[in-house]
């Protein structure tokens, strides 16, 4: 029972977060400003908009496969993969641990500034809230994908009778 509960508590989460990520990068400034920041770093143009796409829709996915029982251990590895890949992107230089703030990048990039125009406005970071985010999402599908396999060795191993009676 208290599996269940855990099971359902740490998806949950685990899906709001998500959906709030993906929310973040569908609606807000466009062009989207860690995406943009890393096109521009990287000179890999598919990361604006394609890669961003790309990894909403792979979170949508990771959303639908958690929420549900039988294959919430498949979506939090598809979570914990994005989220793994997201602390490689972070890690690299390609956008670093503090993240400079969403408009003025989205702005600065709209206007065709360069990823070192744009380091040397030196706007104010999110000080790793977005690293600190995906450390989070990685643990939290982590502990999804532990918790699901301990329910199944629970299923899995046999309970044993105890005889009732005065010779128990």
């Amino acid at each position: 029972m208290l599996e269940r509960v855990l099971s359902w508590a740490l998806s949950l989460t685990l899906a709001v977060l998500l959906l709030t990520v993906v929310l973040l990068q569908m609606t807000g400034p466009m062009p989207n400003p860690i995406f943009g920041i890393i096109a521009a770093r990287s000179h890999i143009g598919l990361f604006e908009p394609w890669g961003r796409y790309f990894v909403a829709l792979t979170e949508v996915a990771a959303i639908v496969l958690t929420v549900n029982p039988s294959t919430r251990s498949k979506g939090a590895i598809l979570a914990a993969v994005v989220a793994l890949a997201a602390i490689v992107l972070h890690l690299s230089p390609w956008l670093g641990i503090d993240v400079a703030q969403g408009a003025a990048v989205s702005q600065a990039l709209a206007q065709g500034h360069s990823a070192a125009a744009i380091a040397a406005l030196d706007l104010p970071s999110d000080k790793g809230a977005l690293f600190m985010l995906s450390l989070a999402l990685a643990v939290l599908a982590g502990a999804i994908v532990f918790v699901e396999q301990a329910k199944l060795k629970a299923l899995a191993t046999p309970k044993i009778r105890r005889p009732v009676g005065a010779f128990a």
